[in-house]
C-alpha cells in the first residue's frame, strides 16, 4: 500500500470529523444552555507497535510515523452567560442539570426555556415535561402568578405546585443524544445538586459556543482538508506514473 496515501487519508478523515463538530457548534451558537464540543488528535503508533511486533518491517517508513487518530470528543461544561428571558425561563447558577422526560427516559439539560404545556405541565422548549424532586411532571393551574424560587420551588398564587429537580450527574458519564439533551451512561441513581446551586427565574443561560473562534477554527480546518485532499491526488498521480512509465518494459 502507498504509505503516503494512507497517511494523507488519515489526516483527511480526522479533519472532516473536526469540521463536523465545529459545524454543529456553530449551528447551536444561539441554543440556550448548549455545551460546545472540541476535538483532539494524537499521533498514531506505527503498525509494528500497534501489532506488538519486535522487528521493524520498514525502518525508513516507520520514521515517517503512523499518521494521526481522532481522540474522543470533549464537551466543555463551563457555565455560559445569563440573559433576560420570559417569566417561566429559568437559569441554573452553578453545576447542575434540569431533568426532563421523553420516550427514551430521563434526560439532562441546561436549557431552562420553560413554558406551560397544553396539558398543564411545565415543559421545556421541545415539549418534554420538567421533572420535580419526586421525579414527576409539575402541573400548573390555567391561571395564576407563577413564581420559581432559588431552590426550585414552584408556587402559583402562593400555593406550591412542586419543586424542580436539579441533578448533579458526573459530567464524564454524560453523552449527547440530540435535542440539547444528555443521557447518563453510568449506573445507579444520579445524585441531586448541592444547596449552593440556585435557580434564577426570568433568566436563561446562553450557548457555550464562541462563534468567532468557531468560524476561525472552521476556516483552518477547511484549509487542512484541502491540503490533505491535494496530497491524496498527488500520491494518486505518482502511482499512475509508476505504473504507466516506470513499469513499462522497453
Amino acid at each position: 500500500m502507498n504509505y503516503g496515501l494512507w497517511m494523507s487519508a488519515a489526516g483527511l478523515s480526522t479533519e472532516m470529523h473536526r469540521q463536523d463538530v465545529i459545524s454543529n457548534n456553530l449551528a447551536n451558537a444561539q441554543t440556550p444552555g448548549f455545551k460546545a464540543d472540541y476535538t483532539f488528535t494524537r499521533e498514531r503508533p506505527v503498525a509494528r507497535e500497534e501489532l506488538g511486533m519486535d522487528t521493524p518491517s520498514q525502518i525508513l517508513l516507520e520514521r515517517l510515523g503512523g499518521g494521526v487518530l481522532a481522540e474522543p470528543t470533549w464537551t466543555n461544561f463551563q457555565q455560559g452567560g445569563l440573559t433576560r428571558g420570559g417569566d417561566l425561563d429559568v437559569a441554573i447558577s452553578g453545576a447542575g442539570f434540569f431533568v426532563v422526560r421523553d420516550g427514551d427516559g430521563d434526560g439532562f439539560t441546561r436549557d431552562g426555556g420553560f413554558t406551560r404545556g397544553g396539558n398543564g405541565e411545565l415543559v421545556d422548549s421541545e415539549g418534554r415535561p420538567v421533572l420535580s424532586t419526586r421525579n414527576r411532571p409539575i402541573r400548573l393551574p390555567e391561571t395564576g402568578l407563577i413564581a420559581i424560587g432559588g431552590d426550585g420551588t414552584v408556587t402559583v398564587d402562593g400555593e406550591e405546585s412542586g419543586r424542580i429537580r436539579i441533578a448533579a450527574p458526573d459530567p464524564s458519564l454524560l453523552r449527547k443524544s440530540g435535542g440539547n439533551i444528555f443521557r447518563y451512561a453510568g449506573t445507579g441513581k444520579v445524585a441531586d445538586a448541592s444547596a449552593d446551586v440556585q435557580l434564577k427565574q426570568g433568566w436563561i443561560e446562553d450557548s457555550g459556543v464562541d462563534p468567532i473562534k468557531s468560524m476561525t477554527d472552521l476556516v483552518a480546518s477547511s484549509r487542512a482538508v484541502q491540503a490533505s485532499a491535494r496530497f491524496i491526488d498527488l500520491h494518486d498521480r505518482m502511482m499512475e506514473l509508476a505504473i504507466n512509465r516506470l513499469g513499462t518494459v522497453g
